[in-house]
């Protein structure tokens, strides 16, 4: 492997490292920090691959990215689905859980409503 691909494996690992690092102190501050750095860390790796001349996205990855994605959106939602309804029944039970019930709702609704107007937008545009 080349040197220069460790660090598109190294930006990931630090990233979760840190971040976890800062979510066990407490510290919102560096958490967020972390978030930012590796948002800028990205872009100049990315920047740095453009400039080397490496190909970084075409129609094959495309590809892949998308059906990558719908899979995710898919195996997510219907997890999500099923953690609602086990929570409507388990939240009749004991009543603490009735705002988990609520939280994954609508985290059910935050998931769909942009993919079904992502949808319709990309059905007129392409």
């Amino acid at each position: 492997m080349e040197k220069w691909r460790l660090a598109g494996y190294a930006i990931p690992a630090v990233t979760a490292s840190l971040l976890a690092a800062a979510l066990w102190m407490g510290n919102a501050l560096i958490a967020f920090g972390v978030l930012v750095g590796a948002i800028g860390a990205i872009l100049l790796y990315s920047e740095w691959l453009r400039s080397r001349g490496e190909v970084l996205s075409d129609e094959r990855t495309l590809r892949i990215e998308e059906a990558a994605s719908r899979r995710t959106l898919q195996v997510l939602i219907l997890t999500v689905a099923f953690l609602v309804v086990a929570l409507a029944f388990l939240s009749e039970e004991k009543p603490r859980l009735r705002s988990a019930y609520y939280l994954s709702t609508a985290l059910m609704v935050l998931i769909a409503l942009p993919k079904l107007s992502l949808k319709h937008y990309y059905s007129r545009v392409m």
